[in-house]
């Protein structure tokens, strides 16, 4: 099954500076959970023409490959498209920074996308849910360990099998602090995870890409303000 990757393309210009980033480490996907054994996710949901979108929602069931389809599966017109505006949210189970076999479609597309636009920027943001944070959790691995795990999971994806610069990506801790998010495109995809010990939304991590936001601490316009201001105000940079 694939998950839906959400794209918006704006015609904003802005200033773009690319920061540098460590050398990544070396992909691990693991589980947490002391014991036991990596959970690999299948839903058995058909997305017969491979969009990203489920066929049972899917407005346009047969969209061509290798295009941006939005939440509905229809194709994305882009109108005088100079700027990328990029969202993706994966979810992982509770206490494990394993993501599932089943987005490697979204990251094609976001590998496609990313190269498409070479000098946008991607940030990450590794979230987790408040019932992953309780003593047991903070005695073991230690209050920062599973939001940081699972942004470099993501990152080291990009990095390793996807062939995106390091430099280009930014990875933030947004620990517990539960961030507003628009759950009506993500939903289908959460409740579908949800069959195979997807627990909570927060038990994820939102990848965003820009070509017109480089540095959350400098964010020119209202409508990126409003797009990564609580990003900024409570997640903590730490690569």
């Amino acid at each position: 099954m694939s998950i839906k990757l959400s794209i918006m393309m704006t015609s904003m210009l802005g200033v773009l500076a690319l920061t540098g980033c460590q050398t990544p480490l070396k992909s691990m996907a693991f589980n947490q959970s002391v014991g036991e054994p990596p959970i690999t996710l299948v839903p058995d949901i058909p997305d017969s023409d491979g969009d990203g979108v489920l066929d049972a929602i899917d407005e346009c069931p047969e969209t061509l490959k290798h295009t941006v389809v939005d939440v509905k599966g229809c194709t994305v017109v882009i109108e005088g498209g100079d700027a990328l505006e990029m969202e993706f949210n994966g979810f992982f189970p509770l206490m494990s920074s394993q993501l599932a076999d089943s987005y490697d479609v979204e990251f094609k597309k976001i590998e496609e996308k990313l190269s498409e636009y070479p000098e946008a920027t991607v940030f990450i943001f590794g979230h987790v849910a408040s019932s992953e944070m309780n003593e047991d959790v903070l005695a073991t691995f230690g209050f920062e360990s599973l939001p940081r795990n699972r942004a470099l999971i993501v990152k080291n994806m990009l990095v390793l099998d996807h062939g995106i610069a390091a430099e280009r990506i930014h990875t933030y801790d947004c620990s517990n602090k539960i961030l507003a998010i628009d759950t009506e495109s993500i939903d289908r995809n959460f409740k579908a995870l949800n069959l195979k010990n997807i627990q909570s939304k927060q038990s994820r991590v939102t990848l965003r890409g820009s070509s017109e936001v480089s540095n959350l601490n400098d964010l020119k316009y209202i409508s990126y303000s409003r797009m990564y201001g609580e990003y900024a105000k409570r997640c903590k940079l730490f690569e």
